[in-house]
């Protein structure tokens, strides 16, 4: 291996996790309110009779894989925002530390 990795600087900017966690509720919102509109209850013959058996059952199984798709994003988000706050608050917790021991603070 080349001394590559002893010269690298990895920065934690705060405030942008911050903005991620926030992003990531919002669109967990979003997406739990939107898989909660999503409907597929149609009549027989919401189409007209010929089409019956085919646009009804069609359209009624995209309508339930869609919320499906849609409730996974929520749950997705969901520990996406969870996850990334839980880092903000380690790497702040870390970095508290790492103050108070180089100012002699902390023991």
């Amino acid at each position: 291996m080349s001394g590559a990795a002893a010269n690298q600087h990895i920065e934690i900017e705060g405030s942008v996790l911050s903005k991620q966690v926030s992003t990531l509720k919002d669109a967990s919102t979003t997406f739990s309110s939107t898989a909660s509109a999503v409907s597929g209850t149609l009549s027989g013959d919401a189409f007209g009779a010929i089409s019956r058996g085919i646009l009804v059952p069609a359209v009624t199984a995209l309508a339930g894989r869609s919320r499906e798709l849609l409730d996974s994003a929520t749950t997705l988000s969901e520990r996406m925002s969870s996850a990334t706050q839980a880092a903000l608050s380690a790497f702040d917790a870390l970095e508290t530390e790492a103050v108070d021991i180089f100012t002699g603070d902390g023991s």
